[in-house]
């Protein structure tokens, strides 16, 4: 009977209920752990002793290989110790077992961090849940004996204590230790765990290399490469610094050699300032001659001033002076009577001009009162005109103003009328506003509608593009695969063939019930691979997307044919089944399309149903290994040993198809599409019934507005009735008040006429007092004449008086200035006599001045040469006795010319003392350009005897290592090859020097390999006869493919490998099961050699029928809710400690 297990997969998946175990008491936290209970029944063990029942000799275990395990509450274990074998030792259980726990607590327990395993950041996530703390003990082999390492993790604080051999020991001291003894858990060439194999075709060439290094024991040379890459930056930093020094010393020469003439011109321009020295001393001598001449002038000419001065002083007479002050005291005593003349003609002249004043107001009043009498006799006249006229304009308003007033009657009848108009009018409006009002809210629903039929017509338009749904959909799931798509269509003509896009643009579904059953077979990297139909379009996309462009999708080449998939069974017998065909038979893609999907995917294998199937019967057959039905998918495993009992997994299909579409469309669409178009239909339904309304509004406005416009109209013509009505009767009250205004004005004028007429009227009272006041006013004007004519004789006389006074004061101011010029004259002449005196001192004091100064120059000069310069001086005096000073500095000011012609083209002291400056530079420089060639000469010798001692033995490590791989994938059938990858820097470092010494290494030949730093291992690989050798990366080969490479790489190195143990993880995950075969013959054959380093190697199942070495140990791991309740462990455990070791 085949066994039947149904697994769902919910979203939440919830922690396991573990079946109770019965355990013995734990010991004290010391690592000592009673044995395993046993348990009668079947039950599970607490304590797990795996490997214990095979004795193995202590000196087959090389220094630093595991002898002995020992777990505590640790991870998935609450006790587990292992013993393993010297040699192979091969970990085997189902998934979930425990057994990448054990290569987490090598790892851990020989000084790892968790970061190496690519599972939990802190330690103390590996105590075991429930428990607050755990342990780890691993035995070592050491120079023939044991080596216990024990790490003691706290999961409060997430501490961790360390013993080495029950003695306390630091992190350092467990590190050191492990290094004597060569162990590396963080090398991958050395230590491979479960979680970090992805990350071994994720190593550069670079990391590779050091790590195999690492891994083959060659520390030293290593140390060798770094010391070789710090030397060649070394050699890049004194090379560059050598030709920067060498640029400046000819730069340097180049100066000098310019300087050089310079200075040639220098020394010829030193015996011409010599030339100048003299000349600049001898002029002071000629300046002071000169002065000391001036000086004694200067003398003469300022005592003949002194006398001439006191000769003029003495002339002075003093009978000027006293007639001068005489005349004053005269000219003063008239000039004060005139004064008072002045004054008093003055005062005269202001009264007579009062008196004129007033007489003049006396005339202005008399015309006055006679205007006013001639006017008071033309008034009379003038009112008896206006009575006249009044009388006549009353006549003519009377006769044209009527009697009775308009009748105000029919302006009170029009306003009522006008009102009711207004009443009309104001209830049309109304009615205008509400129809206004109902067109906008219908215009406003129509613009809504409209919108939405929009939206409506668009959402249809968007499902008919099929096409570019599925292309947006993709975009979400992976922006890569369309950035390659598009590349893609702009680059067609690179391939020799068509490229198809990728499957799930390409391919679709027939049937829309089967499209969320066909995407649950498909993967999703499936449907997102392009397909190639050549070996060379396959290239050259993974060349330029995958490389240059660094976009990360999947492209595929199939060579085989659709036709040649076969299904299990025929398509009627399936049916016979329940199924409605095979997941090909409902896929429309092209062929190449449907092989790769075929190849991938297996689609020509699964069969599918939309209904229920006989699943019993299904499981019998044993034809497929996978089947959809019902909504169910269903995997069938059947086991490789004893009855190869069927075992199913069950899990629900995808609800809906997401890349996927029943030719582009599913139910959902084709409802949504319905949907739209019913309300697009509804839509336009209220849009005419709208426009019917919109009509019946507009006709009815068109009704309102004409009667509107009759009323207003109307209302019109009552207004211009009323206004009418209103001017007529403003015109009468006008008139009326016109009237009335002339005739008060008649009966005013009428009564002032008839006052007139009486006797003693005001008039003629009126003009009686004028008359007096005409008299008055004479007799007043006669007085004022008389007072003006006495006023004018009297300052007649005062003018005379006057006159008189002038003439006098006139005579005497005449004899005064006659004598204050000639007392002027005299005193201008004493003192142009004293100034002449005093500039002829300041010109002897000057000439003195310049005398002593001269002086001082002469001696300030002549005591500063030396005795050599004076003679030459004394010469130069007597040889130019004749000479002028100012010919004297003609020759001087020549002199300098010629100097400062030499200065102006940049010659100066500056110049010999730059000279001699870059003179003692160049020698400096110049050795040190000799330092550093001698330097780099040494380190270039260094670095061949490095590179001799480094290159010759990796090359020949890398050439075993390859010859063993490439080996190990003929064995397979396929190509592989390693190499050393060489870099340069872009420096081509020419021969090195030899110097004569003996024994030196060979020259270096020119060549740019030299960037030690980045040479690495290249893996290339070839899993197909027609495809050529490409390197190993996490991009271009498959899952299985990079396993194959990444094992067959360790393996090579098993021969070499220094270190004392290897492990590697569920390494044959991913392989077919050819290639696994192979591989685990190779790995056995590797592993089970004498001497070759121990070998842990974990994998969840083993195929049927392999290899078996008698070196192997075969640990299998029996730990979990779902062990046999009928198998007693304790008693397999004790008959298999009974049985003899196989050798």
């Amino acid at each position: 009977m085949s066994k039947r297990v149904k697994k769902t997969e919910p979203s939440a998946k919830p922690e396991p209920q573990r079946r109770s175990r019965r355990t013995q008491p734990a010991a004290e936290d010391s690592g000592d752990e009673s044995g395993a209970d046993s348990d009668a029944s079947g039950g599970g063990q607490s304590d797990l002793h795996i490997g214990n029942g095979v004795a193995h000799n202590f000196g087959d275990y090389r220094d630093g290989a595991i002898t002995h395990i020992k777990l505590k509450n640790f991870v998935t274990y609450d006790r587990m110790e292992v013993t393993p074998g010297p040699h192979m030792n091969m970990i085997i259980g189902p998934n979930g077992t425990g057994k990448s726990t054990i290569v987490c607590a090598i790892a851990l327990g020989l000084g790892g961090r968790p970061s190496l395993l690519g599972r939990a950041k802190d330690i103390s996530e590996f105590v075991k849940h429930g428990h607050e703390r755990g342990s780890i003990e691993i035995t070592l082999a050491s120079r023939g004996a044991e080596l216990k390492i024990r790490r003691d993790i706290v999961r409060e604080g997430n501490r961790t204590t360390w013993k080495i051999n029950g003695r306390a020991a630091t992190f350092g001291e467990v590190q050191k230790t492990t290094r004597q003894l060569s162990v590396q858990v963080d090398n991958l060439c050395q230590f491979l765990p479960q979680d970090r194999v992805v990350e071994f075709s994720k190593m550069s060439a670079q990391e590779l290399l050091k790590e195999t290094q690492k891994a083959v024991g060659r520390e030293d040379l290593l140390a060798l490469q770094t010391e070789l890459t710090d030397l060649r930056q070394k050699e890049r930093q004194t090379m560059s610094e050598l030709q920067r020094t060498e640029q400046d010393v000819d730069a340097l020469r180049k100066q000098n050699d310019v300087l050089e003439r310079d200075v040639q011109r220098w020394q010829a321009r030193q015996a011409a300032e010599s030339e100048l020295r003299v000349l600049t001393a001898l002029v002071p001598v000629v300046r002071y001659m000169d002065a000391k001449a001036e000086h004694d002038r200067a003398k003469e000419a300022r005592k003949q001033a002194h006398n001439h001065y006191t000769q003029v002083k003495n002339e002075v007479s003093a009978g000027v002076e006293e007639e001068i002050e005489r005349l004053e005291a005269k000219i003063a005593r008239g000039e004060s009577r005139r004064r008072q003349a002045q004054d008093s003609l003055g005062a005269s002249e202001r009264e007579s001009r009062q008196r004129v004043s007033r007489l003049e107001r006396f005339d202005t009043r008399q015309r006055d009162l006679s205007a006013e009498l001639q006017d008071i006799g033309k008034q009379a006249q003038r009112r008896r005109e206006q009575i006249s006229k009044l009388r006549s304009e009353i006549a003519q308003l009377e006769a044209a103003h009527p009697e009775e007033k308009p009748q105000e009657g029919d302006s009170r009848e029009l306003m009522q009328m006008a009102s009711e108009l207004n009443k009309q009018k104001l209830a049309l409006r109304n009615e205008l506003i509400e129809l206004q009002d109902s067109q906008k809210a219908l215009m406003r629903s129509n613009r809504q509608l409209n919108a939405d039929m929009a939206s409506n017509e668009r959402q249809l338009r968007d499902l008919d593009n099929v096409a570019m749904r599925r292309r947006e959909t993709l975009r979400r799931f992976n922006e890569d695969t369309v950035r390659a798509l598009e590349w893609l269509e702009q680059n067609r003509s690179m391939f020799s063939q068509h490229v198809f896009a990728p499957v799930c643009l390409e391919a679709s579904v027939s049937n829309a019930r089967m499209a969320n059953l066909v995407e649950t077979i498909v993967s999703a990297g499936s449907l997102k691979m392009f397909v190639t139909q050549c070996d060379k379009d396959y290239h050259t996309f993974t060349r330029e997307v995958n490389d240059k462009l660094r976009l990360r999708v999947d492209v595929v080449h199939y060579p085989r044919p659709l036709d040649s998939f076969r299904p299990p069974v025929s398509r009627d017998e399936a049916k016979k089944l329940g199924f409605d065909g095979y997941a090909l038979d409902f896929i429309d893609a092209p062929a190449p399309v449907l092989a790769a999907l075929c190849t991938r995917d297996s689609i020509h294998e699964v069969p599918i149903a939309a209904g229920s199937v006989d699943n019993e019967r299904i499981e019998a057959g044993a034809h497929f290994k996978e089947y959809i039905a019902d909504g169910t998918r269903f995997a069938v495993s059947r086991g490789r040993y004893g009855s190869r009992s069927a075992t199913v997994t069950t899990s629900r299909v995808r609800a809906d198809a997401r890349l996927l579409s029943a030719g582009g469309e599913t139910d959902e669409v084709r409802a949504t599409r319905d949907r739209l178009r019913q309300e697009i239909d509804a839509i336009r339904g209220r849009l005419d019934e709208s426009e019917n309304k919109m009509k019946k509004l507009g006709k009815r406005e068109e009704k309102v507005r004409d009667s509107h416009r009759s009323l207003e109209m109307r209302e019109d013509e009552l207004r211009q009735e009323r206004q009418r009505i209103s001017r007529e009767l403003a015109s009468w009250e006008r008139q009326k008040v016109h009237i009335d205004t002339r005739r008060a004005q008649l009966k005013s004028a009428v009564a002032e006429e008839r006052r007139d007429g009486e006797g003693g009227s005001r008039a003629q009272a009126e003009r009686r007092r004028i008359e007096q006041q005409l008299r008055e006013n004479a007799r007043e004007r006669a007085a004022a004449v008389n007072e003006l004519a006495s006023s004018v004789e009297d300052m007649a006389a005062l003018v005379h008086e006057l006159a008189k006074a002038g003439l006098a004061g006139q005579h005497d101011a005449q004899q005064l200035n006659q004598l204050r010029s000639d007392a002027e004259r005299h005193r201008e002449a004493i003192e142009d006599a004293k100034q002449a005196f005093e500039q002829a001192a300041e010109a002897f004091n000057e000439a003195k001045q310049l005398a002593k100064q001269c002086l001082d120059e002469t001696r300030r000069v002549t005591e500063g040469l030396s005795d050599d310069e004076r003679e030459t001086v004394r010469q130069a005096q007597a040889e130019r006795r004749t000479m002028t000073l100012d010919e004297l500095e003609v020759e001087l000011a020549t002199c300098r010319q010629r100097l400062s012609m030499a200065a102006n083209s940049g010659l100066s002291v500056r110049i010999m003392e730059q000279y001699e400056e870059r003179k003692q530079r160049l020698v400096r420089m110049e050795a040190d350009v000799g330092e550093l060639e001698r330097a780099l000469r040494q380190a270039r010798k260094k670095k061949l005897r490095l590179r001799e001692r480094w290159e010759r033995p990796l090359a020949e490590m890398i050439a075993k290592i390859g010859a063993k791989f490439s080996q190990m994938f003929d064995q397979i059938g396929c190509m592989g090859e390693i190499s050393l990858m060489r870099a340069g820097d872009g420096i081509v470092t020419a021969a090195a020097d030899n110097d004569g010494a003996g024994d030196e290494p060979r020259a270096e030949e020119p060549r740019d390999d030299q960037d030690y730093g980045n040479w690495g291992v290249e893996i290339r690989v070839a899993f197909r006869k027609s495809e050529a050798l490409q390197v190993l990366d996490n991009h271009r080969q498959s899952g299985g493919e990079r396993a194959v490479s990444t094992i067959l790489y360790l393996q090579s190195m098993q021969h070499m490998v220094a270190a004392p143990f290897r492990v590697v993880d569920e390494i044959n995950q991913g392989m077919d099961q050819n290639n696994e075969r192979m591989i685990h013959e190779i790995v056995v054959g590797t592993a089970c050699q004498r001497g070759s380093s121990q070998y842990f190697l974990i994998t969840p199942k083993l195929l049927p029928d392999l290899n078996y070495h008698p070196m192997m140990k075969v640990l299998c791991i029996f730990n979990g809710e779902w062990q046999p309740t009928t198998l007693n462990f304790a008693r397999y455990i004790t008959d298999a400690r009974r049985w003899p070791a196989v050798h």
